[in-house]
């Protein structure tokens, strides 16, 4: 009797155990230490990434062709009556930015957010891990480098449009080499020139 009921309790317990795992794996990634940026455009041209980072906005990067970068630290305002919460700072130490997170706190690949900035006006933007993979998500300029050099050209166009990226030029064509212009669909203000040698990718450079 004694032996059944142990192998029993076993049996119970692995399930427990299955149980607990599978709960773990159904938790939001932004539960734990992932980082997410969520990226958009304003209106006047500049483009903005919010860094998500331990369960809180810390900072909003922007950045416009022909102007410096700037960065706006945030801090934790409070929740609106949506139960969203509201992030403040601040640009060029002058113009107010506030950030609500229109996810209510459970931010993850695909999650929005509203950017206010004073004189500027509003604009939403969407958020996804900063590696990229194909959801929306900007893909770094080191992942593209190491996805492509050395790959062939059929390859190497097929994953550029599997990540998201547009064809938009040919900046250069001889014989032996090709320069081709690609845009991100959710960024089409950053660019990249992927150089092809004899069919081959032997480069890839930012374009702003």
């Amino acid at each position: 009797m004694s032996l059944k009921f142990t192998k029993y309790a076993t049996i119970a317990t692995l399930f427990t155990g299955l149980n607990l795992l599978a709960y773990l794996g159904s938790l939001s990634p932004a539960n734990s230490a992932q980082q997410l940026f969520c990226n958009g455009r304003m209106n006047n041209g500049w483009n903005y990434k919010a860094e998500y980072l331990n369960g809180r906005f810390t900072q909003i990067r922007w950045e416009r062709s022909g102007q410096p970068p700037q960065v706006s630290r945030l801090t934790f305002y409070r929740t609106n009556a949506q139960g969203e919460p509201v992030y403040r700072g601040s640009l060029k130490a002058a113009v107010s930015v506030t950030l609500i997170d229109l996810s209510r706190g459970d931010v993850r690949r695909g999650s929005q957010i509203s950017v206010k900035v004073e004189e500027w006006g509003s604009s939403r933007g969407t958020c996804g891990t900063s590696s990229g993979s194909g959801t929306g998500s900007s893909v770094s300029l080191a992942t593209v480098r190491r996805n492509l050099i050395g790959v062939d050209q059929v390859q190497a166009r097929k994953w550029l449009r599997k990540n998201n990226f547009v064809f938009r030029q040919t900046i250069q064509h001889t014989n032996t080499r090709v320069i081709e212009r690609w845009n991100q669909k959710n960024n089409l203000s950053e660019a990249i020139d992927v150089t092809f040698t004899r069919g081959t990718v032997t480069g890839v450079v930012e374009v702003r």
